[in-house]
């Protein structure tokens, strides 16, 4: 679709558009569909059974925080964190309603999910 010549296209001004690096950018793509396709079937997501997912996906413990039940649904955050990139992944596993998303963390120090910017 072609821009009119006298329409500037909007940029986006805050959000993981802006703050990702490239890199960081396309990763989440695939992390987040990798994460969403290994949680889609399951059934009962306790915070047991999603943790061990993610590991068997390759996350370590010490990149998943928050791991929480409410309801039928179990939330969690992934710090992906590397190489002065600013990557996090903020989850609800709840079967067929699974949703991934990128977020953005700190550059440095301690993960806090009180921090990262969506």
């Amino acid at each position: 679709m072609e821009v009119p010549p006298d329409v500037e296209p909007i940029a986006p001004t805050a959000g993981p558009e802006v703050e990702l690096n490239a890199r960081d950018w396309c990763a989440s793509n695939l992390h987040e569909e990798r994460i969403v396709q290994a949680l889609w079937d399951l059934a009962d997501p306790t915070p047991a059974k999603v943790r061990t997912i993610l590991n068997d996906l390759g996350y370590v413990d010490e990149r998943i925080h928050d791991l929480k039940q409410s309801g039928a649904t179990t939330r969690f955050f992934l710090d992906l964190r590397e190489k002065g990139g600013r990557l996090c992944l903020e989850g609800s596993a709840a079967s067929k309603e699974t949703v991934v998303d990128k977020c953005v963390a700190p550059v440095s120090g301690p993960f806090a999910s009180g921090m990262r910017n969506q």
